[in-house]
């Protein structure tokens, strides 16, 4: 039997994290998460990204996931240059520790759904339950 669990539902009209379990194998669907924490949004890109990550790491933790039970990423980056690649690259390495690092996409867009919103990273994981 498939089973959904709902978890960090947003006022905006869609939830933070959805999980599916069947046959003994948990699916955690982390929707993307950006650099705002504490009602505010981050005043540097680099402060935005290591925000962002925070926000993956702690939605994981609310399904009962880690950092290493993570399968992919998707970072969608606001006028992507090398820089912003360096500093996602570095925000990455900072929280994704484990040796098997996730499939992972970077994709530079033209903008997100708040003008001052730099990043958004999405992720899916995978756990036995």
């Amino acid at each position: 039997m498939l089973t959904k669990e709902f978890i960090n539902p947003h006022p905006m009209g869609f939830t933070n994290t959805v999980t599916y379990t069947h046959g003994g194998v948990k699916t955690i669907l982390v929707s993307g998460q950006v650099g705002y924490a504490d009602g505010k949004v981050g005043e540097t890109f680099e402060e935005q990204v290591d925000i962002a990550h925070q926000n993956v790491i702690r939605e994981l933790e609310s399904a009962g996931a880690t950092a290493a039970d993570l399968i992919k990423i998707n970072t969608y980056v606001v006028d992507l240059d090398s820089t912003r690649s360096k500093a996602v690259q570095a925000a990455k390495a900072k929280y994704l520790t484990q040796p098997n690092q996730p499939a992972s996409t970077m994709v530079g867009v033209s903008a997100l759904v708040m003008k001052p919103l730099l990043v958004e990273i999405e992720a899916t994981a995978v756990m036995e339950v």
